[in-house]
């Protein structure tokens, strides 16, 4: 895990850096740095969320909607920032007179945002973690629990169904939750595809 993660960071800042110094160095315009940015931008910080998912046991195939939304927002912010930042290096271009240091020691405060965005997905996926339920089978169980039995969800997930053991009254569960035996219990097993089977 290690290393993935810091061989991301690494080829990220590759990315960045030389996207600089092209544009610093006249290899290509402005609108050409843009597309060297964005393209690493997106590939760099989605890998940095992957990283920090997978650093608490979820896949990057887990990821809810709203852990992508917040992935989405922060690559879409550094969009913003791509054309301004290269108007300041054309400006500061070697063809100006410019020198390349002050643009790269520029450029790590991007690279720094690998490390945020893989922290931001940790901290959101630890609050959030994988949950499979589980029954207790010294107990006597409704059909709602034994077609749930077994099935892994996000926290979330199970949160917005409404569906949680011990919680009377609960209209989703047959027993109502009031003598359910079930728990929801973490667990490292994929999340189950697809939607719960038919409840009442």
């Amino acid at each position: 895990m290690a290393r993935r993660a810091s061989t991301g960071k690494r080829d990220y800042r590759l990315g960045i850096r030389a996207a600089v110094r092209g544009l610093w160095n006249g290899a290509f315009d402005l609108f050409e740095f843009a597309d060297n940015m964005i393209p690493t931008i997106q590939r760099g910080l989605t890998r940095a969320a992957d990283d920090g998912l997978l650093s608490v046991g979820i896949q990057p195939s887990e990821r809810t909607p709203q852990e992508q939304i917040a992935l989405d927002k922060r690559i879409n912010s550094e969009f913003a920032h791509i054309l301004p930042f290269g108007r300041d290096i054309v400006a500061g271009s070697k063809a100006n007179g410019g020198l390349l240091r002050p643009l790269l020691d520029r450029a790590e405060m991007w690279i720094l945002r690998y490390t945020n965005v893989e922290n931001e997905a940790r901290t959101m996926a630890a609050t959030d973690p994988k949950l499979e339920w589980v029954w207790d089978p010294a107990k006597e169980h409704c059909t709602s629990c034994a077609r749930l039995n077994g099935k892994v969800k996000r926290a979330s997930f199970w949160r917005e169904m409404g569906v949680i053991p011990q919680n009377p009254p609960n209209d989703k569960l047959e027993c109502g939750g009031w003598r359910c035996g079930c728990e929801l219990k973490p667990t490292d097993k994929p999340v189950s595809r697809g939607p719960l089977p038919g409840l009442p």
